[in-house]
């Protein structure tokens, strides 16, 4: 009786635990999937200074002279969202495997994207003064 009641405990567990951990994976490769879908569409976004990367791992519709948003149209506007949205599942993600925060987490990928940013784009520093990337040779002599 024990043994049966071991075995169907466990026979439970596995049924609960495989398709959690499955749905997990198959969550992950959709954000993966999204993410990359997106990018194309973000760039030029990015690249028409609509958007920039903001100090904590985020996209951020950019300001014109009068200090009013950019006007995105509303699948710009969704774009822009769900790819925050998924960036902090990421984050989220990480910060619980390393022992973080989402917050940190957000912090260092956006020194990454702001080392890899393409000439022109907005980006916001450390300071959270928004600058336009500089050319590639430029960022090179900024870490001598």
């Amino acid at each position: 009786m024990k043994k049966l009641l071991a075995l169907s405990i466990a026979a439970l567990t596995l049924a609960f635990a495989v398709p959690q951990a499955l749905s997990a994976a198959d969550s992950a490769a959709t954000i993966k999937k999204n993410m990359a879908d997106r990018k194309p569409k973000i760039e030029v976004l990015k690249k028409a200074g609509s958007v920039g990367e903001n100090k904590t791992g985020y996209l951020e519709v950019m300001k014109d002279k009068d200090d009013k948003e950019v006007k995105l149209s509303d699948d710009e506007k969704k774009l822009i969202e769900d790819e925050n949205k998924d960036r902090k599942a990421v984050y989220t993600a990480i910060a619980k495997q390393e022992g973080s925060t989402v917050d940190k987490v957000g912090e260092l990928r956006a020194k990454q994207i702001r080392s890899k940013a393409a000439e022109g784009e907005f980006i916001q520093g450390e300071d959270g003064k928004w600058v336009k990337a500089p050319k590639p040779a430029e960022k090179k002599d900024e870490k001598k």
